[in-house]
């Protein structure tokens, strides 16, 4: 019995040299890496963990949030060193680059200045600048009115395009012509891009002034030689009945349908604008295509 009580009390004694050796173990740990972090003065040195000895490079970042199409101003930038493995490698570093320029995607203060974010204006009045990415500008005649409207669709809209094609076949045995009606949609959720040569506005145009030096604003941008539809839209002697096309942003496929239907005789096919409610953008639901028995009620 003697023996076993001894032995216990060597086993329990070790277990005592373990635990004061992991102790230490632990407060030599934290003394690292309280040593380690008192190293990081916040003057770039050592940043992300980088080597200290890395080179710097000056970039320009943002010292507030500047919002889509506003005016970058000195006071909106500063100057910092970063190493330049961080430096992203379009940021511009000469206020010259930046200061003046507008705003084409939401900046955020911290955020270092890149090229492409930042615009003289130069060309923004181009169609090619409107097309979202991913999809094509087309334009479809516009024979009456009534097919957009009363012309009263205006660009930055967004509409529906519905087919509507009357087809009348004759059968070859008896001589009979039936006729066969049907409308369907063939494009959803689209943008108007133009009416006539009246271009949706994406940023603000600066160098338009008028004689007091106020920004001329209007609704729309003009494409160079539009002429008489150069005009304000919202001035009450302009309307759009003069416009000769519409110009929708569509994928290519959409581009195809709406092609075909808009090549086609007027007493054959015609297409309609559908002017959809300001922020709705939810699908169509439900039936899209309607043949004339559906609409006269006609069961099978």
């Amino acid at each position: 019995m003697s023996r076993t009580i001894a032995a216990a009390s060597g086993s329990s004694g070790r277990n005592r040299g373990v635990l004061m050796l992991a102790a230490l173990f632990g407060i030599l740990s934290a003394a690292l890496v309280l040593a380690f972090l008192s190293s990081q003065d916040g003057t770039g040195e050592g940043f992300g963990g980088l080597p200290a000895d890395e080179s710097t490079v000056s970039v320009l970042v943002l010292t507030k949030n500047v919002e889509v199409g506003e005016v970058i101003t000195d006071d909106m930038v500063t100057t910092r060193n970063l190493p330049r493995s961080v430096a992203l490698p379009s940021a511009l570093n000469d206020r010259s680059q930046i200061v003046g320029k507008l705003a084409t995607a939401p900046l955020f203060q911290g955020e270092q200045v890149l090229q492409p974010k930042v615009t003289t204006y130069e060309g923004q009045n181009t169609l090619s600048f409107k097309v979202p990415n991913g999809m094509r500008a087309l334009s479809v005649m516009v024979p009456h009115e009534a097919w957009i409207v009363g012309g009263l669709v205006q660009p930055g809209d967004r509409v529906d395009v519905m087919a509507i094609i009357t087809l009348v076949t004759t059968d070859p045995l008896t001589g009979d012509e039936e006729t066969r009606a049907g409308a369907g949609i063939i494009a959803e959720n689209v943008e108007v891009l133009a009416v006539s040569q009246q271009i949706i506005k994406s940023i603000p145009n600066t160098d338009v002034m008028t004689d007091d030096g106020a920004e001329a604003e209007t609704g729309t941008d003009t494409a160079a030689g539009a002429g008489d539809f150069a005009k304000d839209p919202t001035e009450e002697a302009e309307s759009y009945e003069k416009s000769v096309s519409v110009t929708l942003a569509v994928t290519p496929e959409q581009a195809a349908y709406i092609g075909v239907v808009d090549a086609m005789r007027d007493d054959v096919a015609q297409y309609r604008l559908l002017v959809r409610q300001k922020g709705d953008d939810s699908p169509l639901t439900g039936v899209s295509q309607w043949t004339l028995n559906d609409i006269l009620g006609v069961k099978q």
